[in-house]
């Protein structure tokens, strides 16, 4: 897969996309606020910073799907586990996901 251990291989080596590929409008590859989604994107939590939402099981790792984020909206829809959870896009915005 890598040409050498120093250089000349794939500067991009994450996994999830080839540093070109887009899911839902989004690019998956760094992380992103999950207000920021839109509906039937999943991602992967990297980072949450709101004490509620890690309650709710929104911690490092977790998949959560987007079930439903209107613009003007004061909160959003989403899945995690087998839990559906209505938070409100400021929370959101500090769970930072890929």
């Amino acid at each position: 897969m890598f040409k050498s251990f120093f250089g000349k291989g794939p500067r991009h080596r994450h996994r999830a996309c080839n540093g070109t590929a887009r899911h839902g409008g989004q690019d998956r590859c760094r992380a992103h606020p999950l207000e920021k989604f839109t509906q039937g994107v999943e991602v992967t939590v990297i980072s949450n910073s709101d004490r509620k939402t890690l309650e709710m099981g929104l911690c490092t790792g977790a998949a959560v799907r987007v079930v439903e984020n209107r613009p003007g909206d004061a909160n959003m829809v989403v899945a995690a586990g087998d839990g559906r959870y209505i938070i409100s896009k400021e929370s959101a915005a500090k769970i930072r996901v890929r």
